[in-house]
């Protein structure tokens, strides 16, 4: 293993580092701890830039590659592999790494054997095929990336015990470590008095078609307040939030900040993740499952593989609307949780802090894990 001077982790990232903090962005905060971090965003339109950003946990540099227009075209498809991999060895200069571990988590353009990494490790987030329809990605072209990196790759690291088993049927070495949670953001909560007495249900993270409209109208009709908070990405959403908004018992606040996540949250007695059962869910790990734990409230869920594998006992599973709806009434209906109850779900959700997982992926990585604090 490399001291982290020696060593730069370079995460090819699926999401944007300016937009809402997912999980890579979790992850390079907490691994930052360990190692150096070139945090790749996906490639763009927009002017290249490379940045380096303060962060708690160590340095991290942000690169936002520009890409050529016609993205889904497969000749346009591989030229801009090559023209984030130059833009990513660009940028590994600024670093002055003596080693170079690739963490690849974007299948749209990886850059795998082309910036001179000394060990590729990919990380399965999310059944990207899946993925593909739902946000008008070449699934084909997803689909052969993803082969030839289980192939080659020194590792893989899935996120979703459904991932980590497909994987495995074509390489042995899969290391299933899922998604984890920034406790020490969620632990902030606390219960607002103003409201303590309404009794309500809190739905939080981005409104597109992986919902299941019809948990939600049927939560509505058992007469259950509302507070949905996130951004509509999917105009085919808009009409049913608006017909849920117009019930009056359900309130939109829009996008929150992911620090000021808690003070929704103080206001609910009961968390949702009402998913369907797209093949794309399927293959996810709801980060917001373990961020309700983590500030004490309960959740009801859709009976995904991620959930089972949690085995958390403040998770009740329904799947139908109905029985969905009559598990919400039930925990709001016994009101504000107690210290004692959130006590247990916030010891529960730390054993899954990011700081946990970042060691982890360390180990995988191969970088010499620093002693951290416990994030008690």
């Amino acid at each position: 293993m490399r001291s982290r001077a020696e060593q730069v982790i370079v995460i090819t990232a699926a999401n944007q580092w300016d937009e809402r903090r997912m999980a890579d962005h979790q992850l390079a905060s907490a691994i930052s701890g360990h190692a150096d971090v070139l945090y790749v965003d996906p490639p763009s339109l927009r002017r290249p830039e490379i940045v380096t950003e303060a962060d708690s946990g160590g340095r991290i540099t942000v690169l936002r590659p520009v890409r050529l227009p016609l993205a889904r075209l497969r000749a346009v498809a591989y030229l801009n592999r090559y023209l984030s991999a130059l833009q990513v060895r660009v940028a590994l200069r600024r670093c002055r790494p003596g080693r170079i571990t690739l963490l690849e988590a974007n299948m749209t353009s990886p850059v795998a054997g082309l910036i001179g990494e000394d060990a590729v490790v990919y990380w399965a987030q999310d059944d990207w095929q899946g993925l593909a329809p739902l946000v008008g990605l070449n699934g084909n072209t997803l689909e052969r990336n993803e082969r030839l990196l289980v192939r080659d790759a020194d590792a893989v690291i899935a996120a979703n015990p459904l991932l980590a088993k497909r994987i495995s049927e074509q390489r042995a070495d899969v290391f299933l470590i899922p998604f984890g949670v920034t406790t020490e953001v969620f632990e902030r909560m606390s219960v607002r008095a103003d409201v303590a007495d309404e009794g309500c249900a809190v739905l939080m993270g981005t409104l597109n078609t992986r919902i299941d409209f019809d948990i939600l109208e049927a939560v509505v009709r058992a007469g259950v307040r509302l507070i949905i908070a996130g951004p509509v990405t999917e105009p085919a959403v808009g009409g049913r939030l608006a017909d849920l908004v117009q019930s009056g018992l359900v309130e939109h606040v829009g996008a929150v900040p992911f620090e000021s996540l808690p003070d929704v949250l103080g206001r609910a007695c009961v968390g949702l993740v009402p998913y369907d059962h797209s093949r794309f869910n399927e293959g996810s790990f709801p980060l917001k499952t373990l961020e309700y734990l983590s500030a004490g409230l309960p959740v009801v869920a859709t009976d995904l593989p991620a959930i089972r594998w949690l085995n958390s006992p403040d998770v009740r599973i329904a799947d139908q609307p109905e029985a969905f709806a009559e598990a919400v009434s039930d925990l709001v209906g016994r009101g504000i949780p107690r210290p004692a109850q959130r006590s247990r779900r916030v010891e529960f959700a730390r054993q899954h802090d990011w700081r946990t997982r970042a060691q982890e992926f360390a180990q995988v990585l191969g970088v010499v894990v620093t002693p951290v604090a416990s994030a008690s």
